[in-house]
């Protein structure tokens, strides 16, 4: 397998489109590639759907944050209508974590020199009636050792949200970039979580979407405007590093050798969820791993994302 320091396309001209599940994971699994390619010139923007509200807290000194199921009263959404986005401002369990990670968030991004940040919801993905915010769904390990759908699930998480609604926010940030190529996770979203294989299905819907005419902009005042679509030259999926989603031996990877300082800088500032010692990390399941530049993506097929077109 062929190594390269930049996605095939990177360059002064190129937009890259970014788009993850929770702050933290843009830096875990492409950090490196983000790094390389904003040093080299390219647009880079990333599109993060949640705040991560219902993650593990790692530092003691912040243990408070961490929402507790079995602590407090939180409503399980039965009814799709509950299930939907929070209105901008609306409050619920987890609010302190999420304001915690937006703040690492930032100290990341800065640190991978990653100018341009979208929460799904708002700004260039927010809803004609106005911004919203999607929830963190939580998750539990199932006796695979994959992620799987928590028991609780919260009014307003974003793996309950319609994806037709879902999708057609983030078309509207594609028509309104153009981006060169999008990044986003396989099918599985890696290892399971609901929110990454959510984002999944978003940004492959929303592809498809974007791919014709429709709103330039959300929000009010670009309601009326429609702009030509928007059909992405280069999509391409993560590699997952976890030994049970092995790929095909045939399937064609590209391996990116991109920025380790800029990642490991950026891994630091998630600190509520990553533990970094010199050139290694730990999560919340305190598994040691060495922290690599090394990230790699399978190219999509286009007749896979726009097979009627």
């Amino acid at each position: 397998m062929e190594s390269t320091t930049l996605l095939p396309g990177t360059g002064p001209k190129a937009t890259m489109l970014f788009v993850h599940a929770h702050p933290d994971d843009e830096t875990i699994v492409t950090g490196a590639t983000m790094a390389a390619a904003a040093a080299a010139g390219a647009r880079v923007v990333l599109v993060t759907c949640t705040r991560g509200e219902l993650g593990e807290v790692i530092p003691p000194e912040l243990a408070h944050l961490e929402v507790k199921t079995g602590d407090v009263n939180i409503p399980l959404a039965t009814d799709p209508d509950d299930a939907g986005p929070l209105a901008e401002g609306e409050s619920a369990p987890g609010a302190g974590l999420a304001l915690e990670r937006e703040h690492e968030l930032a100290a990341a991004l800065e640190a991978l020199g990653v100018r341009e940040h979208i929460w799904l919801g708002q700004g260039a993905t927010a809803k004609d009636s106005g911004p919203v915010t999607f929830r963190d769904s939580g998750m539990q390990w199932g006796p695979d050792g994959r992620a799987t759908a928590a028991d609780t699930v919260l009014p307003g998480s974003f793996s309950r949200a319609p994806l037709a609604e879902t999708a057609e926010l983030l078309a509207h940030a594609i028509r309104e970039l153009r981006p060169d190529m999008v990044i986003t996770y396989a099918a599985d979203g890696g290892y399971g979580h609901p929110d990454h294989v959510r984002t999944h299905e978003l940004t492959m819907a929303a592809l498809r979407l974007a791919a014709t005419a429709g709103p330039a902009n959300a929000g009010p005042a670009h309601a009326s405007v429609v702009v030509t679509g928007w059909k992405v030259p280069t999509v391409y999926t993560i590699v997952s590093d976890r030994p049970e989603r092995a790929l095909d031996a045939d399937t064609p990877r590209l391996r990116v050798v991109g920025d380790l300082a800029a990642k490991s800088a950026a891994m630091t500032a998630h600190r509520t969820q990553i533990t970094v010692e010199g050139n290694r990390y730990a999560l919340s399941d305190d598994v040691w791993k060495d922290i690599s530049a090394v990230e790699e993506f399978v190219a999509v097929p286009a007749a896979d994302i726009y097979p009627t077109q």
